[in-house]
């Protein structure tokens, strides 16, 4: 029997056929210096999209990066950049393996990189969510004010009073803070980028607090993001006033490089599925995956998932 041992050696020309032999038998058994032996890469690279303040978000991700380690068995290295555009650049260059996308950043993902979902986010029960529009003003609202379960202000309103408005939007790329909210009102006949004083804050606490402060009038983050800031400013619900709300969107998820092998990619699922099922009993402020995200349970991805904002984007660059 032969036996091919992974070393480096100088090979002495009488020896040569032997060791071209045992270099093809090694290539067959021995992985890469960066690969264990399961054909796993050694370390995995996890982007996560700022949500919220990146620093508050960092101080979170040990855990998430511990928990995905014993799972599986390799290192793994956790960011966050400063725009939603840094994980999905890093995850085509080969840079990231895992991105906890946002559905814009994901749908662009899969446009450009090929980078497959694999998991959808549940929260409430619910597995889409909805941007809303807040306000300071109270005239924008054309009903009463109703206080929800958890103390928060409502009213029903109407987009089209807000021309001339200054408006905090996240970020460009983002879905519920940019995308679906300017469709709407592109839908309505107006021009956002002509009609509204924009100011881009990037994050959606910091869109809620824009409007807390008074820096703009409206506002615009995913439904209720008021809840990320009420820890601090305990009567943002009474001064942020929700008036108005966009269509459905898909939840954000988790996604992966196409590359990665094929059993890599179950485990990875599986890992995260594990991690929301066993900190299911506990409250949600000490669960890893709600501190970073809101985020209770998965599901499976479905293909098409995100061909709703798919439309949205290729309606909007016409």
């Amino acid at each position: 029997m032969l036996t091919a041992i992974c070393v480096t050696q100088k090979l002495r020309p009488s020896v040569l056929l032997l060791g071209m032999l045992a270099a093809v038998v090694s290539a067959s058994c021995c992985p890469p210096p960066d690969m264990d032996e399961r054909g796993w890469p050694r370390q995995l690279v996890l982007g996560l999209v700022p949500a919220n303040e990146a620093e508050a978000m960092v101080d979170n991700l040990e855990p998430l990066a511990e928990f995905l380690e014993e799972r599986l068995g390799l290192s793994v290295r956790a960011f966050v950049p400063q725009d939603y555009t840094g994980v999905v650049e890093a995850m085509g260059s080969g840079r990231a393996d895992i991105g906890m996308l946002p559905p814009f950043a994901a749908m662009l993902g899969m446009r450009r990189y090929d980078i497959e979902p694999i998991l959808i986010s549940v929260r409430n029960g619910e597995t889409g969510y909805r941007s809303q529009w807040m306000t300071n003003d109270r005239s924008l609202c054309d009903s009463d004010l109703v206080t929800d379960a958890a103390g928060m202000l409502s009213c029903e309103g109407r987009l089209d009073t807000i021309a001339g408005r200054s408006v905090a939007f996240t970020d460009p790329n983002s879905t519920s803070g940019f995308l679906f909210p300017s469709l709407q009102l592109v839908e309505l006949g107006m021009d956002p980028e002509r009609e509204l004083r924009r100011l881009f804050v990037g994050a959606h606490d910091a869109a809620v607090l824009a409007v807390y402060g008074g820096d703009v009038t409206v506002g615009v983050s995913y439904d209720d993001a008021r809840g990320m800031v009420r820890p601090q400013f305990p009567d943002v619900g009474e001064r942020v006033i929700v008036f108005a709300h966009s269509p459905r969107i898909p939840n954000d998820g988790v996604l992966l490089r196409a590359d990665l092998p094929e059993d890599l990619k179950t485990a990875i699922r599986d890992a995260f599925v594990a991690l929301a099922r066993e900190q299911a009993e506990l409250p949600r402020e000490q669960r890893v995956l709600w501190i970073i995200y809101e985020i209770d349970d998965f599901i499976p991805a479905t293909p098409g998932i995100y061909d709703p904002v798919a439309a949205a984007y290729d309606f909007m660059r016409r």
